[in-house]
C-alpha cells in the first residue's frame, strides 16, 4: 500500500500553515486539500493514542 504524502498549505505570505486537530473548520474553508490535510492529521494523533 502507498503512504499517502501529508498536504502542504500555505497563507498568502507563503509560510507554512501548521495542521492541527482542532483547525477542523478553517481547513474545510479551504476545500478538498484542507479536509484531507486535517484527516491525516487527525487519524495520526488517534494512532498514537492507541
Amino acid at each position: 500500500m502507498k503512504k499517502k504524502q501529508p498536504f502542504e498549505i500555505v497563507d498568502v505570505h507563503g509560510k507554512k500553515v501548521k495542521i492541527t486537530i482542532l483547525g477542523s473548520l478553517g481547513l474545510l474553508a479551504l476545500g478538498y486539500k484542507g479536509l484531507m490535510a486535517w484527516r491525516i492529521e487527525r487519524r495520526s494523533n488517534l494512532n498514537t493514542l492507541s
